[in-house]
């Protein structure tokens, strides 16, 4: 018995390497795909305040005006911005299609938005917006305000909508009156609070200062932690809820030098040890994250398609303007407003100074100074990226005028492994952006991504056409083979030491490597993960048809719901499971029947791993299948390759 579970010959085993390598790299996606709920490596101590009696005279709030507020919008080539006197705050931001972000038209009129049809835009808030809102808030205590800070209904002033024509920057700036109240020690203070948006043209950057002065030459006394809401998730919100779609979705935060990043999938950040790292579980509805104050670096949120986040900037040896730490909703909200938010340790502002803040014409080094000489005011100075998630929107076009803005050339290089949805993706970041670039210049001509995707599985094989020729010669070596292969199993089906010696002579005898079909499948690895990778990740597939069923290349092609089931019935992956055993019918050779089993196991597996991919990569994987069939037919049949069989026979 024992013998016969070490029955196999290398040939056999060689020959279905490939199956093993595709299979199990299928595998990796899916698990890499479907990341656990909570990967960090911050391992900062958790603290979440069980519900108690709280009240505004212990911790106090604002009292401002309030009122209808005045619309503006901002144009940069890049993106379109409205903004509100109300809330003093970004009320809706839409990407531009453009250069490098193609939007597909489909995806424009079904979001029946008079303003994404002007620009051929798209609105990535989910309608809620951005605030960079400074707001009171305790754990538990009153915590809509995580999602809606009391600020959003304040009558802001305009006090300026202005641009630059020498540099084409947009410049808004709001200022409000408020008080702060408290009863328990008592205070009634006034403030200012002043909020510039300097919008730059071509980017997808924008430049943020809030700002919260003294108005009263005394010093005034807060002793706690002020928060400061940037922005909640990010949309256009989940089509469907498969697990891979809303992997995609997400917040992160870079915090004591480590990046945290989180799935909203599921219910709840649970966790555990998965391939890629561990996670801890969080206890309680809110993570709150403080016994690090002044690290926090940028924190933001991620969609299927696009990320945005605000990255802080500030002298570190200054830490009177720079967050504390951060609270994290554990649980992913709806509405995408209860998100995050940061908070500031503020016990106290000086006395009023007699300066006024004036940021227009400002540079990244006045900033700076400014920051250093104020003590009577917080200075909230934010880098905002919102954009796709690829390279070329996440660099810098002008990288002078970043320069001068932001006092640096390149963008946070922490915030680029946030750009792909997982790391093992990123490292073949460089394949794929280029993919991506290739499907849009294929589109120019073709006017459909579909054929697009066809032409590119065709070119890519052409352009390996020598690895898939040896691939080819080398099955149709070991088929010339087979006869005599299934005689050596017949013959010493009970000695499988002596089968080894006879197969791996018969090899060397006929000049056949069966590790050269093996090769071309390693090689090319690296170039499937990317493809794989582009095509479940680039927007332009996003609701982009190709023919008869198949209406979006980024869903899968779903024609009914197949009935006491609830699953979809999809034609591409049956489409593409036929062909996958026509390939191993054609281009491997086994011999032995626990290998034939196991190699007519792995389409099923594929199957069901398939079952929910986008249209566009189940179409790469079956055109790929298709030419690899053809492929080994001709060579089969045309091939001026010797023939193995006229060769020196094996000795008995």
């Amino acid at each position: 018995m024992e013998n016969n579970q070490q029955d196999s010959g290398r040939g056999g085993l060689s020959s279905v390497l490939p199956v093993f390598l595709v299979g199990a790299a299928v595998i990796l996606l899916m698990q890499t795909l479907n990341p656990p709920q909570d990967q960090q490596r911050n391992t900062a101590q958790r603290q979440a305040t069980p519900v108690n009696q709280l009240d505004a005279r212990k911790y106090g709030d604002f009292e401002f005006a309030r009122g209808p507020g005045q619309e503006l919008s901002v144009e940069t080539g890049h993106m379109v911005a409205k903004l509100s006197t109300k809330g003093g705050r970004i009320t809706g931001l839409y990407m531009e299609s453009h250069d490098n972000l193609k939007i597909p038209s489909t995806v424009i009129a079904a979001s029946g938005d008079p303003l994404a049809e002007k620009y051929e835009a798209l609105e990535v808030t989910r309608g809620n917006g951005m605030d960079f809102q400074f707001h009171v808030y305790a754990d538990q205590f009153r915590p809509e305000q995580l999602g809606l800070p009391r600020l959003n209904d304040a009558q802001f002033r305009l006090d300026y909508n202005r641009k630059d024509e020498a540099t084409g920057i947009h410049e808004i700036r709001f200022s409000l009156p408020l008080r702060f109240v408290r009863q328990e020690p008592r205070i009634n203070h006034r403030l200012e609070i002043i909020k510039v948006f300097r919008f730059l043209p071509e980017e997808n950057y924008f430049h943020q200062i809030s700002v919260l002065r003294n108005a009263e030459r005394r010093e005034f006394v807060y002793g706690g932690d002020l928060f400061f809401k940037p922005f909640g998730d990010l949309g256009p919100i989940p089509e469907t809820d498969d697990a891979r779609t809303l992997t995609s979705y997400g917040r992160f935060y870079y915090y004591n030098d480590s990046l945290t990043s989180r799935s909203n999938y599921s219910s709840g950040m649970g966790g555990g040890c998965f391939p890629f790292g561990c996670s801890d579980k969080v206890t309680g509805p809110y993570d709150k994250q403080h016994l690090h104050p002044n690290t926090l670096q940028f924190i933001g949120a991620t969609s299927r398609y696009f990320f945005a986040y605000a990255e802080f900037l500030g002298d570190r040896a200054n830490p009177l303007h720079l967050p504390d730490g951060v609270t994290m909703r554990a649980q992913s909200d709806p509405t995408g407003r209860e998100a995050f938010t940061v908070f500031f340790n503020l016990q106290r502002l000086t006395a009023a100074d007699a300066a006024p803040f004036d940021f227009s014409n400002t540079n990244a080094a006045d900033i700076r100074r400014i920051q250093g000489l104020r003590t009577d005011a917080l200075i909230v100075d934010n880098k905002v990226y919102t954009g796709v998630r690829d390279q070329d929107s996440h660099s810098f076009q002008n990288e002078e005028l970043m320069q001068r803005e932001f006092g640096m050339t390149e963008p946070n290089p922490e915030a680029r492994s946030v750009i792909y949805t997982s790391s093992f993706l990123a490292i073949f970041s460089a394949i794929r952006d280029g993919i991506v670039v290739l499907m849009r210049w294929v589109y120019t001509y073709t006017g459909n991504y579909g054929w697009a995707i066809i032409i590119i599985a065709v070119s890519f094989k052409l352009v390996t056409w020598p690895l898939n020729q040896m691939q080819a010669k080398s099955m149709k070596r070991m088929s010339a083979l087979k006869p005599e292969m299934e005689a050596l199993n017949e013959k010493y089906a009970d000695n499988p030491q002596e089968k080894q010696k006879k197969l791996m002579q018969l090899y060397k005898d006929h000049n056949v490597n069966p590790a050269k079909g093996c090769l071309p499948i390693l090689i090319q690895m690296p170039v499937f993960i990317a493809l794989y990778s582009a095509f479940s990740e680039a927007i332009e597939l996003w609701r982009s048809p190709f023919i008869f069923w198949m209406t979006d290349l980024s869903a899968p092609d779903t024609v009914a719901i197949i009935p006491f089931i609830g699953i979809g019935l999809n034609i591409l992956p049956l489409c593409m499971i036929a062909s996958q055993f026509l390939q191993q019918r054609f281009t491997t050779v086994v011999t032995d029947p626990q290998q034939k089993m196991l190699m007519y196991m792995m389409p099923v597996m594929m199957l069901f791993f398939f079952w929910e991919m986008p249209s566009g990569v189940t179409l790469y994987w079956t055109v790929q299948n298709v030419i690899a069939i053809v492929w080994q037919l001709f060579t089969n049949k045309f091939s001026d390759d010797d023939d193995p069989a006229n060769a020196k026979p094996a000795k008995a």
